[in-house]
């Protein structure tokens, strides 16, 4: 899990006083990728925009112009009030309240497919070009601590009584998400654990029933791409380390997990084969079309996401190369400017993107990069993209203040308003689930 969290201190003050809700963290690539398809599909929403406090805007202005030890300062004392829950809070974890969080984004009427299953931006893509929502197959939580990133076995003690609170009871497993390369800012502070569904719940049900339009499709998007796991109890897991430049192996040489690591479909890229298995037995059930969608990789979703908008009849010569939650489907929709969603700034993430752009040139390359204030060694420089684009690059950052940048979801969201006044098309692409290549 890889996000960057700022202004945690104004969110913990507007949260004052109020019962904390186990709900899925707003920065996560699933809470986001749902918030894309939504606001895509007309219900609210403010885009990249959406984890953060309405009057944050002047505050990261000021950071972004602060001596990088105020700007380190700010965010250090953010997430230490800020960032997850206490403990005690899980207590209250309601499984259908969970995942109730995203049904409840949806404009209220009917849909001709809903997809569910691994998130993702080129899930996300997909779905607001079908005009379909997206339920993911999990969530994240965060529970407040306080340790050496390198400490896995403070992190485990968190994680393991939080996972026994959450009480995995067969309908949900629980992943304690340990990635103290990727995520280095955030371990300090918080145990990260992906609430993960084997079946249907009952939000979801009730969802498709109500809104899937008589002789509608549910789409299976099914991620296979695998991590090593280490079961610490029934139900709960934990995973060190995830996609990027980073292999497994080296992850497991230098943080060895306590167990025997197994093969199993990554936490927050895969989608667990009980949970797909329900799908498919609730479309039999219940009557409905189904289609699967394999993806080996989160970038195959990418891919087909791109062909996509290919059929729809987007824009040629152009693309938009946005990057883990630093997206906006809205944009690609009423643009006709086809994505090329990255799922992170990464060694693997560029040479993907340059791989896929000399078999796909493009005269116009917008790039939305993800900003980080702990950069991993895996990241690749800005430099780096700019010269590997070529001279049809237009960075939708700031160069001057990149990576650690904390105005930057604010300068990028300014960015593509000011794009889409210049390319909007009369009328939003649009595809069936039949012209789906």
């Amino acid at each position: 899990m890889r996000f960057l969290l700022l202004v945690a201190v104004l969110a913990g003050i507007l949260a004052a006083g109020q019962r904390p809700q186990v709900q899925p963290l707003a920065f996560d690539s699933g809470a986001r990728a749902v918030g894309e398809v939504a606001r895509a599909l007309g219900g609210p929403g403010r885009g990249m925009l959406d984890p953060y406090p309405l009057g944050a805007k002047p505050l990261l202005w000021a950071l972004r112009h602060a001596p990088p030890w105020l700007r380190r300062w700010v965010l250090e004392l953010g997430m230490s009030q800020a960032l997850g829950l206490p403990l005690r809070a899980l207590a209250t974890f309601d499984l259908d309240d969970f995942f109730t969080a995203y049904t409840a984004r949806y404009p209220d009427r009917k849909y001709q497919a809903i997809v569910l299953g691994s998130p993702g931006g080129g899930v996300a893509h997909l779905a607001a070009l079908l005009g379909a929502p997206l339920l993911p197959v999990c969530g994240l939580v965060g529970v407040r601590h306080r340790i050496d990133p390198d400490d896995m076995e403070g992190y485990l003690a968190t994680g393991t009584e939080a996972a026994r609170l959450l009480s995995p009871d067969g309908r949900f497993e629980v992943i304690v998400h340990y990635d103290p390369i990727h995520d280095r800012d955030l371990v300090r502070h918080a145990a990260l654990l992906r609430v993960r569904l084997l079946s249907l719940p009952r939000a979801y049900r009730e969802f498709i029933r109500e809104h899937l339009a008589p002789g509608g499709t549910l789409i299976l998007a099914e991620g296979t791409y695998p991590w090593p796991q280490v079961e610490l109890a029934p139900g709960v897991w934990l995973q060190v380390g995830g996609l990027g430049g980073i292999s497994p192996q080296e992850y497991l040489r230098d943080y060895p997990p306590p167990g025997e690591a197994v093969a199993r479909r990554e936490s927050e890229w895969g989608c667990p084969e009980p949970f797909s298995q329900d799908v498919c037995e609730f479309a039999a059930e219940s009557g409905y079309q189904l289609r699967v969608l394999a993806a080996a990789h989160p970038s195959e979703f990418s891919e087909l996401a791109y062909r996509a908008y290919r059929a729809a009849g987007a824009r040629e010569n152009m693309v938009l190369l946005d990057c883990f939650t630093s997206m906006d489907a809205r944009f690609c929709l009423r643009t006709g400017v086809p994505p090329l969603h990255l799922p992170f700034h990464t060694r693997d993430a560029f040479e993907f993107a340059r791989t896929f752009l000399e078999e796909h040139p493009a005269r116009r390359v917008l790039l939305l990069l993800h900003p980080s204030y702990d950069p991993p060694p895996d990241m690749v420089p800005l430099s780096e993209w700019l010269e590997a684009l070529g001279p049809g690059v237009e960075p939708l950052v700031d160069g001057r203040f990149w990576p650690q940048d904390p105005y930057a979801p604010f300068a990028a969201a300014e960015a593509l308003a000011a794009l889409e006044a210049e390319l909007a098309l009369p009328t939003p692409l649009s595809l069936s689930v039949e012209e789906l290549p």
